[in-house]
């Protein structure tokens, strides 16, 4: 049994520990969070098999700990993950892999290639979009992938303020895309051009529209996150020559177009993706599988992200290969 740390148990830490907790994912527990507040530290002791700390060395320390899942916000993510390896303890770290592409550059080169550092990038574990990926031959030559966020207004502090989230919905939620467009594609964009907005007051933006393309092609791949409305959709289309994909992976539902042909290849409500990712992470430090999103994926994401805010802030395409010789990465 592989005994877990979440290193940050707020809001979202929260959800790991309920699911090893309850024994979502075999093969692993949970051991220890790690909260500042007294308040908050007591209560996780009260419902959970626990040890709560109040500082992240107590846990990372803990003999009682193998692995830590960090959930902390994105600009300490990389500190957090160099005191895990420096203890000798692997990590699964949430999205993004830390706060901006220059901080990913500077952790790539520190750890070197196959660090013990899994990604939390929970979508590429969604029964659904799996599937989709599965069957990408069915569509022929494909030209056009289209990712939709649409989402409420974040009520968690720290993602309002740039010194702890690192950006707005370009970083928190882009980066799920893009990291999907790198998955299904087999690689990273060549250029994007991209327009960021404001809806409401906010210090960060939470609007973006950003349509990445491949040298290789025509082969264009469009994200959009919306993070101002009422409502809540999650959308994938994946056009190619012999048919299209649509997923609706909020609903858990996926079809297959062709002509007037319409069929629904697999439904899945209420598919939880936190278990199924954690379950990869036992199975990789295991050595039953390859690391299923490393370091280099999650530094890329970055990359995207940042060519992202450099369009909108110099009205243009931007290539991604020149924020890569910037770097040398």
């Amino acid at each position: 049994m592989i005994r877990c740390g979440v290193l940050g148990a707020g809001r979202h830490g929260e959800r790991y520990v309920r699911h090893l907790s309850n024994g979502d994912a075999p093969g692993a527990t949970v051991t220890a969070v790690s909260r500042r507040s007294p308040e908050a530290r007591e209560q996780f002791e009260r419902r959970y098999p626990v040890r709560a700390h109040a500082e992240w060395q107590g846990l990372i320390d803990d003999d009682r700990v193998d692995a830590v899942i960090v959930t902390t916000p994105p600009m300490v993510h990389d500190e957090a993950i160099l005191a895990c390896l420096s203890a000798g303890k692997p990590v699964l770290v949430e999205k993004p892999l830390t706060g901006n592409w220059e901080r990913a550059c500077a952790l790539v080169g520190q750890l070197g290639p196959e660090p013990r550092v899994m990604v939390a990038q929970t979508l590429r574990f969604h029964p659904v979009l799996e599937v989709a990926r599965e069957q990408m031959g069915r569509l022929g030559r494909v030209h056009r992938l289209r990712i939709a966020q649409r989402l409420q207004p974040t009520g968690i502090r720290w993602q309002a303020h740039p010194l702890e989230a690192g950006g707005g919905s370009v970083v928190l939620t882009g980066v799920h895309l893009f990291d999907l467009v790198r998955w299904f594609v087999g690689g990273t964009p060549d250029h994007v051009r991209a327009t960021l907005g404001h809806v409401r007051p906010t210090a960060l933006e939470n609007l973006f529209d950003a349509c990445f393309d491949y040298d290789v092609g025509p082969l264009l791949a469009s994200t959009e996150v919306s993070r101002f409305t009422a409502s809540r959709s999650a959308l994938l289309e994946v056009v190619g020559t012999d048919g299209q994909f649509e997923a609706d992976y909020l609903g858990g539902v996926l079809r297959w177009r062709r002509g007037a042909e319409v069929d629904t290849l697999v439904e899945v409500p209420d598919a939880m993706t936190i278990p199924r990712t954690l379950l990869a992470f036992v199975e990789w430090l295991r050595g039953q599988r390859a690391n299923p999103v490393t370091l280099f994926d999650g530094a890329e994401t970055l990359r995207m992200a940042e060519a992202c805010y450099r369009s909108h802030d110099e009205a243009r395409r931007v290539s991604l290969a020149e924020l890569s010789e910037e770097e040398h990465v």
